[in-house]
């Protein structure tokens, strides 16, 4: 009636040695592949924050520096006769709308900067006074230039030829390069932006 003990033992059989091995091995694969895909998300996530960081920094910068622009007038006895170079000038001299100096240079020196890891960065100086940096921390600046036109100021009037030395709307092209300051390089962001802002005080 009841079944031989020596037969119900040999039907309950267990996982083999080598079944254990291939469950642990597809196991492990899984694993590891979840792991790759969630460290690839991960860091995939923090570069995409990385870089929209920058470039609101970077805009932010550009900003700073147009509405001066829109509101001011370029400052031509700054440059002398540098501006007879047809290249870029390395800073931006502006006379505000109350007739102060503003001058936006870069700087590479870590004291003028925010630390030593967002160096260098751009200053900002009001009537040759004190500097303060405009690129915030976490961000460093590779480059700025600044291609001003006309090259002469279109509001002195020359005696001696009857005319004006220019006949153009002033205006600056402002170039800005911009890298992100993060631990691991592979994170790190560059911005490249540039814009053409016009003086909208240009009166004759």
């Amino acid at each position: 009636m009841f079944g031989h003990p020596k037969k119900m033992r040999h039907g309950r059989r267990g996982f083999s040695l080598m079944e254990m091995l291939v469950v642990l091995g597809i196991f492990s694969t899984v694993v590891t592949a979840a792991t790759d895909i969630f460290m690839l998300a991960n860091r995939a996530q923090r570069k995409i924050f990385s870089l929209e960081r920058t470039q609101a920094d970077a805009r932010f910068t550009m900003e700073a520096m147009a509405r001066e622009i829109r509101t001011g007038s370029i400052d031509y006895a700054h440059y002398g006769a540098a501006l007879g170079d047809p290249g870029p000038v390395p800073e931006l001299a502006l006379i505000d709308s109350a007739g102060k100096k503003i001058l936006f240079r870069k700087s590479d020196s870590a004291a003028d900067c925010a630390d030593a890891a967002s160096t260098p960065c751009l200053l900002v100086s009001l009537d040759d006074g004190a500097s303060a940096a405009i690129t915030p921390k976490g961000v460093r600046l590779f480059n700025a230039a600044f291609y001003l036109l006309p090259k002469a100021d279109p509001t002195h009037f020359n005696p001696d030829t009857g005319v004006f030395d220019a006949d153009v709307q002033p205006h600056v092209t402002i170039v800005l390069i911009m890298e992100s300051v993060v631990q691991d390089p592979r994170d790190r962001s560059i911005v490249y932006l540039q814009s053409t802002v016009e003086n909208r005080g240009y009166k004759r």
